[in-house]
């Protein structure tokens, strides 16, 4: 049980680490202005850190390395395509 809750917070801090070097990217597509960079870079170095320690506890350090690589890469390819459905949509409905 407590496996599980350390495999849901690592995906989690992996997830915000990830969102926040996207959102301060200047060419997202979520928000209007981009998230300041140093500090969203920051936050986000710091949860991916986290993510990667929390999958620590439960696997071994390398595997955990490669599962939040495989996170962050998976997630990294994600949001751009969603940010795009949703231009999309809010097209749509606009015009």
């Amino acid at each position: 049980m407590a496996e599980a809750a350390f495999h849901g917070l690592a995906l989690a801090a992996t997830s915000v680490g990830i969102a926040g070097f996207y959102l301060s990217a200047p060419r997202q597509q979520w928000l209007t202005r981009p998230l300041a960079g140093r500090r969203s870079r920051m936050i986000g170095t710091l949860a991916l850190l986290e993510g990667w320690l929390l999958w620590s506890v439960v696997m071994h350090p390398v595997t955990a390395l490669f599962t939040s690589l495989t996170v962050a890469m998976l997630l990294l390819t994600i949001l751009p395509f969603a940010a795009a459905a949703r231009g999309a949509m809010l097209a749509r409905r606009e015009g």
